[in-house]
């Protein structure tokens, strides 16, 4: 996993040796004030010739740690801005399939603060890790002038420090680590649902109950994080054990009085020289969230889309026509349960065919591999003749709109939401769909017009607005097929009325139109039913009339 991480840093080598050397530099020039400020108390009578050398170690020593910490964060900074970059084009790559699933909490986890927990790695271990291995090494051949065995105590107590106490204690903080770090996800996953749902837990009045629940989650999670910083404790009482046995092993080594001040002075500063190792000693507590992190990010950026594409998919669609589903059998890749079994049907360009039957039968997971969201677990689906395997995603995504039964909006301009940033719609073209979907005045009436501002999950548009905005932007994005995800079954007779008016007036192309809702399927030009993990076509009622 660290060779994975260090791919991520080739193009900031540079920065990392500077740091490096700064950092080295530094931690020597802070042995060298303290071996100065020992030698004045030794020798009072030269403390007047010390003190100008040790004014300028120390003021190296100022800027030294400076630079070695803004190098390290520059490198940091940049790694994880490469990193989000990185995780959100893998999204791009994963989606939709991936945001099918109910584990946003984790992807919510995984964007925010894991990704903040790998600044550990990239800003406080990979330059730390080499300055205590350099120091170390260093400092041994500075207290070998003292004599052999002296050196030998000063090596044995750094790797002690440095190596063995976080290593051993990794070892038995790694499993708690896991336990919080999952613990962690579960509970911003609970939480992230109860706040999506507040309205119903206060309608049903169990809101108080959800947060009793979640409250015992997060006790879950701080006693995890307790137990884990009682580990660092303990690793911390060990380190300072070893650098105090240590110079109490050199001191009956060498006794006290040495017949230079150097030598007196080093003999006097050894516990003080173990600051690097120390760090390295507290790095394995914040560097198993990181790892732990990292793990998260790379399985993620290692997961193989859940398309029906295959690799080598290169066709180009230009217009849908037809659309045929081939005694298709499907089961989600996570689940053993089948959802689809020998189903078969077909879809022309100019009608609307409406998806019926019971919640859980398959109607929108039929959309879905329409879609390419899935790959078939049998059977084939062609568009114009050609197999959906061998048709390039990005192609059929261009022909198809789809809208869900919660409208989704950004937290930008309503010119903005309806373009998506497409510079050549025009305004005309936004006021002619706006016409058509009847709000028009609406628009007009707000201060801003097509520059008010939407703010997501505060939406100052009733449900049949949001619904016949979302319905503008699918009409400003010109498709063949328009897939209808049960979106008028929280609406209002008039607003569903108004929509699949809108939609029998001004869309042309393929229409999948999901619903349980007898209004609805009345405007469809063909119905199937489904049942039993089975399709079979079902008699339409008279049109609605507008």
């Amino acid at each position: 996993m660290i060779r994975s991480l260090l791919r991520y840093t080739h193009h900031l080598t540079g920065a990392i040796i500077i740091s490096f050397l700064i950092g080295l530099v530094a931690e020597l020039t802070k042995v060298v004030v303290l071996v100065l400020a020992a030698m004045m108390l030794f020798d009072p009578q030269n403390a007047s010739h010390l003190l100008i050398p040790g004014i300028i170690a120390a003021v190296i020593v100022g800027l030294g740690s400076f630079g070695e910490q803004y190098a390290g964060h520059f490198v940091a900074f940049h790694v994880l801005a490469e990193l989000r970059g990185a995780v959100y084009r893998k999204l791009v790559q994963l989606a939709p399939a991936k945001l099918d699933s109910q584990g946003s909490g984790k992807l919510l986890k995984l964007i925010g603060s894991d990704i903040e927990a790998m600044e550990i790695f990239y800003a406080h271990t990979i330059v730390p890790v080499a300055i205590g291995l350099i120091y170390g090494v260093l400092m041994v051949a500075v207290y070998s002038s003292l004599n052999g065995p002296a050196a030998a105590v000063v090596l044995v107590s750094y790797a002690a420090v440095g190596l063995l106490i976080p290593y051993y204690r990794h070892e038995q903080m790694t499993a708690k680590a896991q336990a919080a770090d999952r613990q962690k996800a579960v509970n911003q996953q609970y939480l992230l649902e109860s706040v999506r749902g507040m309205a119903v837990l206060r309608q049903l009045e169990v809101a108080d109950a959800r947060m009793k629940t979640g409250n015992e989650g997060f006790d879950h999670e701080a006693t995890a994080f307790q137990q884990s910083q009682f580990g660092q404790l303990l690793k911390n009482m060990s380190a300072t054990l070893v650098m105090l046995v240590a110079w109490l092993f050199i001191v009956w080594l060498n006794g006290w009085t040495q017949p230079q001040p150097l030598q007196q002075a080093l003999l006097a500063v050894f516990p003080l020289t173990f600051g690097p190792l120390l760090a390295l000693t507290n790095l394995p507590a914040s560097l198993l969230n990181g790892f732990a992190a990292a793990r998260n990010l790379l399985n993620l950026l290692q997961e193989a889309p859940a398309t029906s594409a295959a690799i080598d998919a290169t066709q180009t669609l230009n217009q849908i026509a037809i659309i045929q589903v081939d005694h298709v059998t499907f089961k989600y890749p996570s689940r053993d349960e089948t959802v689809l079994r020998q189903v078969s049907l077909s879809l022309h360009a100019g009608e609307i065919v409406g998806f019926v039957g019971a919640s859980g039968s398959g109607k929108s997971t039929l959309a879905k591999l329409i879609m390419g969201w899935y790959p078939l677990t049998q059977g084939r689906i062609l568009i114009d003749g050609i197999d959906l395997t061998k048709i390039d995603p990005a192609s059929l995504r261009a022909q198809v709109n789809y809208l869900p039964q919660t409208p989704v909006f950004f937290s930008e301009s309503v010119r903005d939401n309806l373009t998506l940033h497409d510079a050549t719609i025009t305004d005309a073209q936004i006021w002619t769909v706006l016409d058509q979907v009847k709000l028009t005045s609406r628009l007009r009436q707000a201060e801003k017009g097509l520059d008010e501002n939407v703010v997501s999950g505060q939406l100052q548009f009733s449900s049949g607005e949001q619904q016949r905005l979302e319905l503008a932007r699918a009409l400003l994005h010109p498709s063949s097929v328009l897939v209808l995800d049960e979106p008028t079954s929280n609406l209002d007779t008039e607003n569903e009325r108004l929509i699949l008016d809108t939609i029998k007036a001004y869309y042309h192309g393929i229409v999948i139109m999901i619903s349980h809702r007898a209004e609805s399927a009345a405007y469809a030009d063909r119905l199937y039913r489904f049942a039993d993990h089975r399709v079979s076509a079902a008699s339409t009622e008279p049109k609605q009339q507008a």
